[in-house]
């Protein structure tokens, strides 16, 4: 991913980088460089951590689409592909069992309906901040929670995502 901040300046958003994470809303002191690193140190934890490692994408997915500002023009398609996968398919959310499906709708190379994120501070109560503050053993359910929470906020789109998920799925 480009650096977040050439993709705010593309995506015409000037970013507050003190106080709360004007996204997701996150309790941080640096904004949204602070919340982007706290995912960092949470991604990294897949290694060390096999129950949270297996819920992986849900944090992946909820993250992303809690600041869909800072990335790219895709990245909502993506990621509630990704969450619907899981949450409505029973698809696995641990780090790579997306791919396939991923690349089959990149591969399909059509323009997509741009869809909007829900406003700011209504994608869902729970925050990466959430997450890593959490015991080690709630992080699976806590991660997996998020990405609910995050797909309902996103309700809007559903019907789109669902209609493309059966679309990759018979072609």
């Amino acid at each position: 991913m480009q650096d977040f901040r050439q993709q705010a300046v593309k995506n015409g958003v000037t970013l507050v980088e003190s106080g709360p994470c004007q996204f997701c809303g996150s309790a941080v002191e640096r904004g949204v460089a602070q919340c982007l690193d706290l995912f960092g140190e949470l991604a990294g934890r897949v290694r060390n951590e096999r129950g949270y490692a297996a819920s992986h994408l849900f944090s992946v997915d909820a993250h992303a689409l809690q600041h869909p500002e800072v990335h790219g023009r895709l990245n909502n398609h993506v990621h509630l592909l990704s969450l619907c996968l899981m949450l409505e398919r029973g698809a696995s959310a641990a780090l790579g069992s997306r791919k396939p499906a991923v690349e089959k709708f990149l591969a399909l190379g059509r323009e997509w309906p741009p869809l909007s994120p829900p406003p700011m501070g209504m994608r869902g109560a729970l925050t990466v901040k959430d997450v890593i503050d959490a015991a080690v053993e709630e992080r699976p359910a806590l991660s997996r929670r998020w990405g609910e929470q995050v797909w309902e906020a996103w309700r809007a789109h559903q019907p789109w995502v669902r209609r493309m998920l059966d679309r990759l799925m018979h072609d």
